[in-house]
């Protein structure tokens, strides 16, 4: 028979694994909702979050364009993903870079920083009201590389739902392989 003691921890482990994982890296269970927040694209277009991401496995980096740091690595590695499925569109796959300081992005910048990075059709650009960027911090993480946000991709599934965390500024192909999967 088994102790009390060991009862309780094999039910907190239970427990613990059972929880979504916000913060950590691999797979996300279960799956959490992405905010459906306010936000303008880099064609200046105003719409929600939530009809960006439905009906594609979507990457996303939380960046802003005025970062000389990790955020040009992110869009880096979001290049490269790109590079590597030309099929995005026909697999359903998109790119989303979010910003983490609307006030700065405009769609101009937004649009400046998809061309630095030699963005396609499915890579889309956006930011959210500046009252709604913790709603994505405390979604998408924060990071212990950086004070301002997370430098891991987050990869939602078609529902708009964060399903993947990778580790900080993941390989290009690890994304790729993931959104192929979703």
């Amino acid at each position: 028979m088994q102790s009390t003691e060991s009862l309780s921890r094999r039910s907190f482990l239970q427990a613990a694994l059972a929880a979504p994982i916000l913060h950590g890296h691999g797979r996300i269970a279960p799956p959490v909702p992405a905010p459906d927040i306010a936000v303008v694209r880099q064609d200046g277009v105003a719409t929600t979050l939530l009809p960006l991401l439905r009906g594609h496995a979507t990457a996303v980096q939380l960046m802003f364009t005025s970062c000389t740091t990790t955020c040009p690595i992110g869009g880096a590695i979001f290049e490269r993903i790109q590079m590597s499925l030309p099929d995005m569109a026909d697999r359903g796959i998109q790119l989303l870079s979010l910003s983490i300081d609307p006030g700065a992005d405009t769609p101009a910048e937004l649009s400046a920083w998809l061309r630095r990075f030699h963005a396609g059709p499915d890579w889309i650009a956006a930011a959210p009201l500046a009252t709604d960027v913790p709603k994505l911090t405390e979604i998408f993480g924060k990071s212990r590389d950086s004070a301002d946000h997370s430098t891991q991709v987050q990869v939602l599934n078609r529902n708009g739902q964060l399903v993947w965390r990778t580790f900080s500024l993941p390989r290009p192909e690890e994304v790729a392989f993931i959104l192929q999967r979703i």
